[in-house]
């Protein structure tokens, strides 16, 4: 099958050194875990769920599984090919070397660079901690014919060892080219035991912790995308119309945007919403 040709073709010197640095930089840090055993093995995952991956081919986002220790896909859902043009067997086939022949050439270092912020972040976290992140980031991906989509990638971890590394990993993407019109990669972490988001880019030294969206923070982001004026979500949330305000500009300086519209924007092309 034809496809894209890989952009190393064009990718520029310092770009493609970045870039495989930091690739062997995760592929070195996912090979070196201490991994136990693993309570489930979705090498059969088809076979052993038909219906529930009849959704998954059915549904609107691409959705996968990996297994980070062989960085090889086991599953990937068969709309693949309405999405990007390619069979789902590519993949599962040829593993990430495959995503990283049809991403865009510029976001190539710096999307490594995000995943690498995300693993080093969540290997940082206690192990029993470490399942309650989400986590998503966004880059651009060549379609069968040539051009280019920009997609969000939402992940979650599906399985831990018995020793607590991260074997298995699910995620699905979304095509939000039409969301998000800036070129600026971002990735996000997502608590689900505080509701609260770290958000960086690839330019970010570290994760600095004003940069965290709060509960309450994201609470509003919601309710403001849902069309609440600040007066409305102070009497919904019982806080004060000056709090809701602030709250506001805080979110605004946080997340680099201009406005209530950019900010909004920025929380869906990321998944914060």
């Amino acid at each position: 099958m034809n496809y894209a040709a890989p952009p190393f073709q064009t990718i520029k010197p310092d770009s493609r050194k970045a870039y495989e640095k930091l690739y062997l930089e995760m592929c070195a840090l996912w090979e070196m875990q201490d991994y136990g055993d693993v309570a489930t093995d979705y090498l059969d995952f088809a076979k052993e769920n038909p219906a529930l991956v009849n959704v998954l081919n059915l549904g609107p986002c691409v959705t996968w599984i990996i297994d980070v220790r062989r960085m090889q896909y086991l599953f990937m859902s068969s709309n693949v090919k309405a999405a990007l043009g390619y069979d789902a067997c590519l993949f599962t086939t040829k593993g990430i070397a495959f995503v990283n022949e049809i991403t865009h050439p510029d976001d190539l270092p710096k999307t490594w660079g995000l995943i690498k912020k995300i693993w080093d972040f969540l290997l940082a976290q206690p192990a029993s901690k470490r399942k309650q992140y989400q986590f998503n980031h966004d880059y651009r991906m060549a379609k069968v014919d040539g051009s280019y989509i920009r997609v969000l990638e939402q992940s979650s971890i599906l399985q831990q060892d018995s020793n607590g590394n991260i074997t298995h990993v699910m995620g699905v993407c979304s095509d939000i080219t039409h969301l998000k019109k800036n070129e600026t990669l971002t990735a996000s972490l997502i608590s689900t035991g505080d509701n609260s988001c770290i958000f960086f880019t690839p330019e970010t030294d570290g994760i600095n912790p004003q940069d965290v969206l709060s509960k309450r923070e994201l609470e509003i982001v919601k309710l403001i995308a849902e069309g609440y004026s600040s007066k409305l979500i102070a009497d919904k949330l019982c806080i004060g119309f000056s709090t809701v305000n602030t709250h506001r500009q805080n979110i605004i300086r946080k997340t680099n945007t201009r406005n209530t519209g950019e900010f909004v924007q920025f929380a869906i092309g990321n998944g914060l919403i």
